[in-house]
């Protein structure tokens, strides 16, 4: 019953999760395309669309790594309700 219950909690909190990490790479895509835009017509530097990216590749890299924790909750939950044995 614990195993099922962390298993629980572990994927829901990453369901919950996933729908901040969508809103912050949506929001940071459109900051770094006008960081972009922005340097084109000379008001930032390349730095700044530099770190712009960086930011975004953060994000992305963590919604990713939510991901991968969603799908290790199934998992264990599938596990703990006894599927996968032999």
């Amino acid at each position: 019953g614990v195993e099922v219950n962390e298993a629980l909690v572990q994927y829901q909190t990453a369901r919950d999760k996933a729908a901040f990490y969508d809103r912050q790479v949506t929001s940071l895509q459109t900051v770094a395309k006008s960081t972009s835009l922005l340097m084109k017509h000379g008001d930032t530097t390349y730095l700044e669309v530099l770190t712009a990216q960086q930011t975004l590749l953060n994000a992305k890299l963590s919604k990713v790594a939510n991901r991968f924790t969603e799908i290790q909750g199934v998992i264990t939950l599938y596990q703990a309700l006894g599927g996968g044995r032999m």
